[in-house]
C-alpha cells in the first residue's frame, strides 16, 4: 500500500499543472511572438501565437535557472504542419521573464529559418512597463557603439541587448540574450515600438527537425541589478573563462606598424630586461609585419633569427613572448589559397570575399571559410605553430567569418564559437588569447582570456575609444579581461610615428581609463629612445591595471560617459577613485559625481585628492563637481572619508589606482604606522597622509623614505624612492606630538 501511495505522489508531481499565470499572462505578454521561415517552393511564412491555432493545453512546471526557481509555461501552435512552441519562465526571486521559441518542421519540405520575433511592445508590455511617455525612456545599447537615445527619437536596430531607463522615476528594464549560445539577437527601437528578434541566419531545417531560438530575458529590477544579472547569466551559459589574471607589456604596432623588425624588438627587449623596476616582466608582443605573407606566419627577412628564436630570447629575459595573427586572412598569391579555392569565403553569389590592397597589406587578402574542413586544419596549424615556437600570448585580429558556410545548419554565432573552439584547442589551456574584436560578441566567451572592446587607440581618436571602452566595462572579469588597447607615455613625443593627441587633458583621460579598465595595461612606443625614456614613469604608474571592480556610474542614466571609477574596501579605510570626464567636443563643462549613485558614503566629510596635481584640493560632502573641464579632459580624484582623527592615507601618485594597487595594508599601533606595499606602480612618488600628530620617517625595506614633509592642515607628504619590483616592500613612520 505504501508503494502505491508513493507512486501516485510521483505521478501527480510530473503531471502538468494549469495556472492563471499560464492562461492569462502568456497571452498578454507574448501575444505577438512569431517566427518567419521560407518554405521550399512556397515562399515566406510566418506563424505564432496571434494567428496560429493553439494545440493542446498550456503546460506549467517549476524549473531551475541560474537565478533560482522559475515557473515555466509551454504552449504549442500549429498550422499546415509547421509548429511554433513557446517556453516562458517567470522567475520567482527576481522580477524577470525569459522566453524561448522552437520551430517544428512537420512538413515534407526543407525550410530556411529566418528569425524569431520574441518580444514586441509599444505603449506597454502587458502592464509590466508603461511606455506612454517614450521621451522619458533612455535606451543604451550594451554591445554596440550606437549612441544612447530616448525611445521617442531612436530609429534603429542594434546588436543583442538594450538597457532601458526612465529618467524621471529611475525605473529600468533590460532585454537581451542569456543563452545557450545559439544565435545573435537584435533589439529594434523604431516608431516608439520595441522589438527583440533572434536572427537565425536562414539555417536549414529539414523535415522532421526542430530548431530552437536563443533564450532572451526581460528583467525589470533596478538598473545595476539588471546589468549584473544579465552579464552573469550569460557568463554561466557560455562558460566564461576567468582563470587568467590581467596582463601588461609592450606591443609593436603603434611603434613601427608593419615596419617592425627584429633589431628593434631586441632593443626594446634589452631596455625592458635592464629596467625591471620600470617595466616588470610582462608581454613583449610582435604585431603585424613580421610574417612572410598573410597566411604564412613564419618570419620574413626582417626577422633573420626566426620567430622561435625571438620567442626564446623574450623568455630568457623573463617576459612572455606574444605575437599577432589574422588567421582568416590569406594572401591571394599564397600557394595554399591557389590550391584550395573551395576553402575560401564566398558570398551568396559565389564571388570570393576580398580585402582591397592597402598600405599595410599591399597585396590585399582573401578570407578562409571557417567551416571548410581543409580551412579548419590550416587554421588549427597556424595557432599550433605559434605554440610550438614558444609563444605564450597571441592576439587574434580580423575576425570576419563571412555569411555562407559549408554547413547550412550553423548560425553565424555558432560558426564563430566553433572557430574559437578550434583556436583554443590548438593553443592549449596555457596560451593567453586576446581576441581583437572592436566591440563585444558572445562568440568568444569561454575560449579567450581577453577581448578588445573598442577601436584602435590612435592618439587622435581617444574620444571615440572612450565611448566604447567605458560602456563595455561591464564585461570585465565577468566574460573575460577587457582590453582597451594601448596607452602612450605622453601626449606628444618626437619618436612616436603614429601622431599626437590634440591636448594633454585628453591623453590624461585616456591614460587614466586604460589603467582603470584593468585588463591589459599595454604601451606601444620606442621605449629605447631618449625622449620616451624621460617619461618612463608614466608606464610605471599604470602597471599593472587597476585590480578593483571599475564601473561607469552614468551608464544607462545618461548618454554621456562622464563618471568612471571604483570604490575600494580596505580594513585600514575605504575610499573611492573616479575620473570625471567632459565628453563635450566643443566646449568646457562642469562634471558632478553624486556620492549616493556612486556608492560612496553620504553625509560624510571626504578629502578630495587630485592625482595629476598630487595634492588634496579640498573637502566635500555628498557631491563633488570638477569645474570648467575643457573638451575631452578630466579630473582624476580620490575621495577618502574623514570620520575620525586616526592617521590615514588620502592619496598616492605611485599608481593610477591612488592606493588600491600599491598599498596592501596599513596598521596604526601606538605611535607607529606600518605600511605594507606591493610592487605595483612607480619607483619614486608620494603618499599623502592625514594626521593630527606629526609624522617622522622610520625604517624601510626594499624602498627608501626619501622625505617627509608637512603640508599644513594636518596633511603630510611621504616621498618614497628606490622601490624594487617583484619584492615585498614596507616602511614605517613615527607619530610625534608637535
Amino acid at each position: 500500500m505504501k508503494k502505491i501511495k508513493l507512486g501516485l505522489i510521483l505521478l501527480l508531481s510530473l503531471t502538468p499543472v494549469f495556472s492563471t499565470f499560464a492562461q492569462q499572462e502568456i497571452q498578454k505578454l507574448f501575444r505577438s511572438s512569431t517566427c518567419v521561415f521560407d518554405v521550399e517552393g512556397a515562399g515566406t511564412i510566418r506563424i505564432g501565437m496571434a494567428h496560429t491555432p493553439q494545440t493542446g493545453s498550456i503546460e506549467v512546471t517549476t524549473v531551475d535557472t541560474p537565478y533560482g526557481k522559475a515557473e515555466q509555461t509551454k504552449s504549442y501552435y500549429e498550422k499546415d504542419n509547421f509548429g511554433y512552441e513557446l517556453h516562458v519562465k517567470k522567475l520567482q526571486d527576481i522580477d524577470a521573464y525569459t522566453i524561448q521559441a522552437f520551430f517544428h518542421n512537420k512538413s515534407d519540405k526543407n525550410t530556411k529559418l529566418r528569425a524569431f520575433d520574441l518580444f514586441s511592445m509599444d505603449q506597454s508590455f502587458g502592464g509590466q512597463v508603461d511606455l506612454s511617455k517614450p521621451e522619458e525612456w533612455l535606451v543604451t545599447p550594451l554591445m554596440a557603439h550606437d549612441h544612447a537615445e530616448t525611445v521617442a527619437v531612436m530609429d534603429k536596430r542594434f546588436k543583442e541587448v538594450g538597457l532601458f531607463y526612465n529618467t524621471t522615476n529611475d525605473k529600468s528594464f533590460l532585454l537581451g540574450p542569456v543563452g545557450p549560445a545559439d544565435a545573435h539577437c537584435n533589439i529594434h527601437v523604431t516608431k516608439k515600438k520595441i522589438r527583440a528578434i533572434v536572427r537565425m541566419d536562414d539555417v536549414l531545417v529539414e523535415p522532421g527537425e526542430v530548431r530552437r531560438s536563443e533564450e532572451m530575458i526581460f528583467i525589470k529590477e533596478d538598473k545595476d541589478k539588471n546589468i549584473d544579472v544579465w552579464t552573469k547569466w550569460v557568463a554561466i551559459t557560455h562558460k566564461a573563462k576567468l582563470d587568467r589574471d590581467p596582463v601588461y607589456g609592450w606591443c609593436s604596432w603603434y611603434d613601427r606598424t608593419t615596419k617592425i623588425d627584429e633589431e628593434h624588438v631586441m632593443n626594446v627587449l634589452k631596455t625592458i630586461e635592464e629596467n625591471p623596476n620600470t617595466f616588470g616582466k610582462g608581454i613583449v608582443q610582435i604585431d603585424d609585419g613580421y610574417q612572410k605573407m598573410d597566411g604564412d606566419w613564419s618570419a620574413n627577412e626582417k626577422f633573420p633569427s626566426g620567430m622561435a628564436a625571438v620567442a626564446k630570447k623574450v623568455r630568457a629575459a623573463g617576459g612572455t613572448p606574444g605575437v599577432w595573427f589574422a588567421p582568416l586572412m590569406i594572401n591571394p598569391e599564397h600557394p595554399w589559397a591557389k590550391a584550395n579555392p573551395e576553402a575560401l569565403q564566398k558570398n551568396a553569389k559565389g564571388i570570393e570575399s576580398f580585402m582591397n590592397p592597402n598600405p599595410f597589406h599591399p597585396s590585399g587578402a582573401k578570407w578562409l571559410n571557417p567551416t571548410n574542413e581543409k580551412a579548419k586544419k590550416f587554421l588549427f596549424n597556424i595557432i599550433k605553430d605559434a605554440k610550438d615556437r614558444g609563444y605564450g600570448y597571441i592576439k587574434i585580429d580580423f575576425n570576419g567569418i563571412g555569411a555562407v558556410y559549408d554547413d547550412p545548419k550553423l548560425t553565424r554565432l555558432q560558426t564563430f564559437r566553433q572557430l574559437y573552439t578550434l583556436y583554443r584547442e590548438a593553443a592549449g589551456d596555457d596560451m593567453y588569447i586576446l581576441s581583437c574584436l572592436g566591440q563585444p560578441t558572445r562568440g568568444v566567451i569561454g575560449f579567450i582570456d581577453a577581448a578588445r572592446v573598442g577601436p584602435d587607440s590612435h592618439p587622435a581618436h581617444f574620444s571615440h575609444c572612450l565611448e566604447s571602452v567605458l560602456r563595455f566595462q561591464i564585461f570585465h572579469k565577468v566574460w573575460w579581461n577587457n582590453d582597451a588597447d594601448v596607452s602612450y607615455l605622453d601626449y606628444k613625443l618626437p619618436s612616436r610615428k603614429v601622431g599626437h593627441t590634440p591636448q594633454q587633458g585628453m591623453w590624461h583621460t585616456w591614460h587614466n581609463s586604460v589603467a582603470l579598465t584593468g585588463g591589459t595595461a599595454m604601451i606601444s612606443e620606442p621605449i629605447d629612445k631618449d625622449d620616451v625614456k624621460a617619461v618612463w614613469r608614466n608606464y610605471e604608474i599604470m602597471r599593472p591595471g587597476v585590480i578593483e571592480e571599475t564601473k561607469l556610474v552614468t551608464l544607462g542614466e545618461s548618454p554621456d560617459n562622464t563618471v568612471f571609477g571604483f570604490n575600494a574596501e580596505r580594513e585600514f579605510g575605504n575610499f573611492g577613485v573616479y575620473n570625471l570626464y567632459n565628453v563635450d567636443k566643443e566646449k568646457s563643462n562642469d562634471v558632478t559625481i553624486d556620492f549616493a549613485k556612486a556608492g560612496l558614503p553620504t553625509d560624510t566629510k571626504c578629502a578630495v585628492y587630485d592625482f595629476w596635481k598630487n595634492e588634496v584640493v579640498g573637502y566635500t560632502t555628498n557631491t563633488y563637481t570638477a569645474k570648467d573641464l575643457y573638451s575631452n579632459s578630466s579630473q582624476f580624484v580620490r575621495f577618502t572619508p574623514i570620520t575620525d582623527d586616526k592617521p590615514k592615507v588620502l592619496g598616492s601618485n605611485l599608481h593610477l589606482s591612488m592606493g588600491a594597487n600599491e598599498i596592501k595594508n596599513l596598521v596604526v599601533k601606538g605611535s607607529n604606522i606600518k605600511v605594507e606595499m606591493s610592487d605595483a606602480g612607480a619607483q619614486e612618488g608620494d603618499i599623502i597622509f592625514f594626521s593630527k600628530k606629526g609624522i617622522q620617517a622610520g625604517n624601510a625595506k626594499n624602498c627608501k623614505i626619501k622625505n617627509v614633509e608637512s603640508l599644513g592642515d594636518n596633511l603630510w607628504r611621504v616621498t618614497l624612492s628606490e622601490r624594487k619590483w617583484d619584492t615585498k616592500q614596507s616602511f614605517s613612520l613615527k607619530l610625534v606630538v608637535m
